[in-house]
């Protein structure tokens, strides 16, 4: 693991996720390419403009200048930690810059925050994390949050949880594993999807299937889809090479 790719929005729910992107940095000595995605305002001009359009114009450029300060400084903190960080600022889709950036940058994985989507409305806004998981072809770990962007969990690997799939091989969990066991020195516990409620793991490791469809199941949710879905211990996907 060199290459880390944390995307940032800023908000306090990137707080926790954060805290895994430091200790995994430090666990591995990987590079975290810090990625903030600025979505423009596009005036709708169906509608008579109001005042000075040009107002608009600046206001946007003053946000797309807080933003860029605002991760370069970011980076800067890491850095005065000792870790390896560097910056990449885009424009466009939040999903589609995500998933190009992990392909510029070779990600080996790609760490993101998640609330508890507990209602049709909060799966919708939810929308970048789970596509995100679902297209991504490097490792995504997702990180719930409390509403107010708090960690549930301390950022520790101590015991490591692989939820084993009837697909799933011995060899696929000794190599999506191996190199995360050895880095925190932690014990790994192999349970099927019905144990998976009682497990008292600091991180849970699963593989996505393609056939199965991660969107499908976050709206037909099977027990295996409830683990990204509600749990409150961070959830690490792989994806089947293709």
């Amino acid at each position: 693991m060199t290459n880390l790719l944390f995307p940032t929005d800023f908000s306090t729910s990137n707080a926790a996720a954060l805290d895994w992107v430091r200790l995994f940095a430090r666990k591995t000595g990987a590079t975290v390419t810090l990625l903030h995605v600025y979505m423009p305002m596009i005036p709708d001009t169906t509608f008579p403009s109001v005042g000075d359009t040009g107002l608009g114009i600046m206001a946007s450029q003053e946000i797309e200048d807080i933003s860029r300060q605002r991760l370069s400084a970011l980076a800067s903190e890491l850095q005065s930690e000792g870790l390896s960080a560097r910056v990449d600022w885009r424009i466009g889709s939040v999903e589609d810059s995500i998933l190009d950036a992990a392909k510029d940058h070779l990600a080996d994985l790609i760490v993101m925050g998640r609330s508890d989507l507990s209602t049709f409305f909060d799966r919708l806004a939810g929308t970048s994390v789970t596509e995100v998981a679902d297209e991504a072809r490097c490792p995504v770990l997702i990180v719930p949050t409390t509403p107010e962007g708090h960690a549930i969990r301390p950022a520790q690997v101590h015991t490591i949880a692989y939820a084993m799939q009837p697909q799933t091989t011995n060899a696929q969990v000794t190599f999506q594993t191996e190199s995360i066991v050895e880095a925190f020195d932690a014990k790994l516990v192999i349970l099927t999807e019905d144990q998976m409620d009682t497990t008292h793991a600091d991180l849970i490791v699963m593989q996505l299937y393609p056939q199965s469809g991660f969107l499908d199941k976050l709206f037909h949710p099977n027990h295996t889809a409830g683990l990204v879905e509600k749990s409150d211990v961070p959830v690490l996907i792989y994806h089947e090479k293709e």
